[in-house]
């Protein structure tokens, strides 16, 4: 695709790299994969259906993906994402302030859960 639209330049356009660095850049910013910030983060809601876990992972995965991430950010997209719950409730009662705090207290929820209830649920 690139090499049929260089090719496809008039005769002197690119006089040098960075004339076809921003040529490039102008013509094929709709195929770019832009990098997410902690913005998408705050869109990572729990679904109605999903479990504590599923959620946990899903999460995380996002979570991964965006570079530089602060942990109070992480905190409070986990938080806001949350669905209501006794989980939420006992993380907002315990005052947890840090994410990784939020997440060990997660592993151990979703570990009780399965020792409950054994395959979800």
């Amino acid at each position: 695709m690139a090499l049929n639209w260089f090719t496809e330049l008039p005769s002197g356009v690119v006089t040098n790299f960075l004339v076809l660095e921003a040529l490039l850049n102008q013509h094929f910013v709709a195929v770019r994969k832009f990098r997410k910030t902690s913005i998408h983060l705050m869109d990572c809601k729990q679904g109605e259906h999903e479990s504590l876990g599923e959620y946990i992972k899903r999460f995380n995965a996002e979570s991964l993906e965006i570079p530089n991430l602060e942990d109070y950010v992480a905190l409070a997209a986990l938080m806001l994402g949350l669905k209501p719950s006794k989980f939420k409730f006992d993380i907002l009662n315990a005052e947890v302030t840090s994410f990784s705090e939020a997440m060990a207290r997660a592993k151990k929820r979703i570990s009780v859960v399965d020792i409950v209830n054994p395959g979800g649920g």
